[in-house]
């Protein structure tokens, strides 16, 4: 189909280009650069190709454009990618959902910088921990929708985010920077600004390169006791080097770290904590609330291409530090009057602080063929070790100071170990010069090892002690099977089933021990069979490209957050719930209708419900729709560009709408945490002038400051609701430019 991107190339500055208006972004700052249609990506792990050659549903946004609109964060473009979504959208506290597969505990998407992998983990409801790595110096960022579990393994049970780093230039120096000032309404003006500078040591032999970022974004949520209670403020940076000592051996190494601290997790309520009602965006806790996060990975690769395939080995670290902190006061007051006095804000005041710290490692080699045959084979093996501990500790306040005093009135402490390894194999066969066949095997074995320590009492005293070691085992077989044909040049269509899993885990029992509830040792492994058709295609002479994918997802023991209580405390844990189906239809397509005038579509629309009901009836029945998951999803946009000889530039003038569909907290609407989401409707515009080395852009996202509820943060039950709503108009300049 290589004819096809020549013909694609100019238009598709359109889909993912028009679209991206900050933050729904325009990620074609230049429609007669490669686009969305011509990025090249490696999704497959046999080598470079154009992700419209792929017989696979992917789309991919180019990194330089993403920062060029001031883009920054998953949050500014997630609702150009069909069937992608986001559930609470915190500091770092999201859930990335793919195709409607959305469940509590680990990631059901596969999330990597890189080789580096960085989902969140299976424990404390680790997929609502995603770490928000900035985008700052990307080449690109690549989507593989539906199971990728045959070359992604656990975790990848619904689809694969890739971050892919800009490497060093072996031959010329590269530098650029961009700024961007952002004024929120409510919120003080703010802003981020980021640098890449490349360097060739050793012509053609030897580069290095360095990037970074700050960003600063005030808050909009004044707490009663502090203002801009939301403020969130990043630091990170990348060093990474490139070493290719012959033209068929290369080797490359990184090394990133990013510090995060934000003030609150970003929900505020309508009410204080005594009921009486506040004002729009303004939140009451009794106790500050800072969150922490911060990030350091590493990774070093190897690949040395022979005549017959490509060998590749690569081994990557990544440690990760968090501590949320979230005001205990009313809830301790209330059940505990002895330990803690003094109503909502006396002496009783406290806070939950959780620090945790993950440490993952992860080793794969593989071999990629690349045979003057019909035939090709990938086959590969994988080793990673995953080490965690978590402590959850009620430590007082000092109401007087606004901080904390000594001593803990709980403590409780986690500590885990995983051992995975797996071996995988792909053969793609072609059957014709036109039909081709692949087919995929992975073998995968994990084990979890976990031992929980009670520190200290409620009441001061001794806690139960250390637990029993949990440890639980799994071993099994996934695969897959892809069936492809090329119309033409242009068209091509295909057929694919696919599996995924996501590993079991174990549960807390010191958290259950403070009340004397039993909850299950352990929970198992869910996975899901999809079934696929897919047809990607360039029509009229390559002015309209289209691609359109329709889904069955049959997913079985599924894992379900369940509560036992003591009728005072309730402890969530994890079980296995039964069943559930999704039907679904996908689309992304751009037009470029003239020569300076595009627009593009995204749509998504699904059905996903339970299909047998939970063993617990009260965390699910057969009918019910799965939780946060619309049934449809739109984004429409459009641009403009016009040349301004005078200047040797050209002005740009878009944007888009986005409509997401209605949804809910829970999946069963008798669960105490059941609340209904209503549908919303973003508008986005842009505007600028670029040429070949600068672009500045001002863009207005949320235009009618649309403050619709998309989650709720549920505290404890004695707590009003925590609200969190989409971010309020905001108006951002962005200066980008190329020094070379």
């Amino acid at each position: 189909m290589n004819d096809r991107i020549k013909k694609a190339g100019k238009l598709t500055g359109g889909l993912l280009a028009a679209s991206m208006l900050t933050p729904a972004v325009a990620i074609a700052q230049d429609l007669d650069a490669a686009s969305a249609d011509t990025i090249i990506v490696t999704a497959t792990k046999r080598g470079a190709a154009s992700a419209e050659d792929i017989p696979l549903s992917v789309q991919a946004l180019g990194g330089d454009d993403l920062a060029k609109s001031g883009v920054v964060d998953f949050k500014d473009y997630y609702h150009l990618v069909s069937g992608l979504a986001v559930v609470s959208p915190s500091p770092s506290d999201k859930r990335y959902v793919i195709r409607g597969v959305n469940a509590t505990g680990s990631g059901t998407v596969g999330i990597y910088l890189d080789e580096v992998i960085i989902t969140g983990e299976n424990a404390q409801d680790g997929a609502g921990r995603q770490p928000d790595i900035k985008l700052f110096d990307m080449e690109r960022i690549e989507f593989l929708k539906g199971p990728q579990g045959t070359t992604f393994g656990s975790s990848s049970l619904s689809g694969t985010i890739r971050y892919i780093t800009n490497k060093p230039d072996l031959n010329e120096v590269e530098a650029n920077f961009t700024g961007t000032l952002r004024a929120t309404k409510g919120a003080d003006i703010g802003g981020e600004v980021q640098a890449a500078v490349s360097v060739p040591l050793v012509k053609d032999m030897l580069a290095v390169r360095v990037a970074g970022i700050s960003v600063h974004q005030p808050g909009y949520i004044d707490n009663a006791f502090d203002e801009g209670a939301n403020n969130d403020n990043t630091e990170a940076y990348r060093i990474s080097a490139t070493f290719a000592p012959t033209d068929r051996l290369q080797l490359n190494a990184m090394y990133m770290s990013q510090d995060r601290e934000a003030k609150s997790h970003g929900h505020f309520y309508n009410t204080d904590l005594d009921g009486t009602p506040l004002t729009s965006y303004q939140g009451q806790s009794a106790t500050r609330t800072p969150f922490y996060d911060d990030v350091e990975m590493f990774s070093g690769n190897v690949e040395y291409k022979a005549d017959f395939g490509t060998f590749f080995a690569t081994a990557s670290s990544f440690e990760r530090y968090t501590e949320f902190n979230r005001d205990a006061s009313l809830v301790l007051s209330t059940v505990f009057p002895g330990p803690f006095p003094g109503g909502v804000y006396g002496a009783g005041r406290s806070v939950i602080s959780q620090p945790k710290n993950r440490k993952l490692n992860s080793y794969e080699a593989r071999f990629a063929s690349d045979w003057d045959s019909p035939v090709q084979l990938l086959v590969g093996g994988f080793i990673q070790n995953e080490t965690r501990s978590f402590q959850s500790a009620i430590v007082p306040s000092d109401g007087p100071t606004y901080g904390y005093v000594p001593g803990f009135s709980l403590d409780r402490k986690v500590s885990t170990e995983i051992d995975e390894k797996a071996i995988f194999a792909e053969a793609t066969i072609d059957v014709t010069s036109r039909l081709h066949l692949t087919g995929g095997l992975r073998w995968f074995d994990y084990q979890i090892d976990e031992v929980a320590n009670s520190i200290q009492g409620v009441t001061g005293g001794a806690g139960s002690g250390v637990g029993p070691q949990l440890s639980f085992s799994e071993d099994g077989l996934i695969g897959k099977a892809n069936l492809s044909y090329d119309f033409s040049d242009d068209v091509l269509a295909y057929a694919q089933f696919s599996q995924g899993f996501r590993s079991g885990g174990a549960n807390d029992q010191t958290a259950a021990s403070i009340a004397n509830v039993f909850i299950p040792s352990g929970f198992g492994s869910d996975s899901l069979n999809n079934y696929e058709l897919g047809l990607k295609g360039a029509y009229l002479d390559g002015a309209l490209v289209a691609n359109v994918a329709a889904y069955y997802i049959d997913w079985s023991d599924l894992q379900v957050q369940e509560q036992a209580s003591d009728g005072n405390l309730s402890f969530p844990y994890r079980g296995n719930g039964g069943a559930a189906e999704i039907y679904g239809l996908e689309l992304d397509a751009t037009l470029h209708a003239t020569e300076n005038l595009s627009f593009f579509t995204v749509i998504n629309a699904m059905s996903a419900e339970l299909s047998k009901d939970n063993p617990n009836p009260a965390s699910g029945m057969a009918g019910d729709p799965i939780n946060y998951i619309p049934n449809f999803t739109l984004t429409v946009g459009g641009e403009y560009e016009a040349e301004i000889p005078s200047l040797g530039a050209s002005a740009f003038f878009g944007g888009d709408v986005v409509h997401v569909g209605d949804r809910r907290t829970t999946i069963r609407d008798t669960d105490i945490q059941f609340r209904p989401l209503d549908d919303y409707q973003l508008v986005n515009l842009r505007a600028g002038i670029r040429n070949d080395s600068w672009t500045a852009t001002l863009s207005v996202t949320n235009v009618a400051n649309d403050d619709t509820v998309v989650d709720y943060f549920f505290q404890a039950p004695f707590y009003p609701d925590g609200l969190v709503i989409n971010q309020p108009r905001t108006i951002l300049f962005t200066i980008s430019k190329d020094f070379f």
